[in-house]
């Protein structure tokens, strides 16, 4: 490589000077092979382990399932309840638990109304359930009613008992 100091023609320069290029070309590079490596850690994942973990011999403890019926009727684990009531056993069922098993299903009927969903959702919330999630049951879950028959009325009057 030479380089031309002056010449006897009073003229531009007809030949490109490719030195800085080069310069700025290898220092790009150095820079890109620096940071590559530590690009690639803080890409790097958490993948499950190759073996699954063994299931433990305790079973779960006890789900709750909040049904939403068509009509907004609501309950709780098959057992029809008012929304007090919804309250007051999901609250009772929610103490003594620890954070990671406030765990709360709601299997809400496909025809029945969003804003009554979310209004259960919200109540089992203020209930204590860190993470409320939805079950789509099968055919014998409990917002599937077999056809014809609909879900009680939790407001009519219960048969008096029998005198004891």
């Amino acid at each position: 490589m030479g380089m031309s100091v002056g010449s006897k023609k009073k003229g531009g320069m007809d030949e490109i000077n490719v030195t800085p290029l080069i310069d700025v070309v290898l220092v790009l590079l150095i820079i890109f092979m620096v940071l590559t490596p530590i690009t690639v850690q803080k890409m790097a994942s958490n993948l499950p382990p190759i073996d699954p973990p063994p299931k433990p011999d305790v079973p779960p403890p006890e789900q709750l399932m909040v049904a939403v019926y068509k009509d907004g009727t609501t309950a709780l684990n098959m057992k029809m309840e008012t929304d007090d009531e919804l309250q007051k056993d999901v609250t009772n069922r929610l103490n003594g638990r620890a954070s990671e098993d406030r765990i709360v299903f709601i299997d809400a009927d496909p025809d029945s109304i969003y804003g009554r969903v979310v209004s259960v959702m919200d109540l089992v919330r203020v209930c204590g359930a860190t993470h409320v999630g939805f079950a789509d049951m099968k055919d014998e879950g409990p917002a599937k009613m077999p056809d014809g028959m609909t879900a009680p009325d939790p407001a009519a009057p219960a048969a008096p008992a029998a005198p004891g």
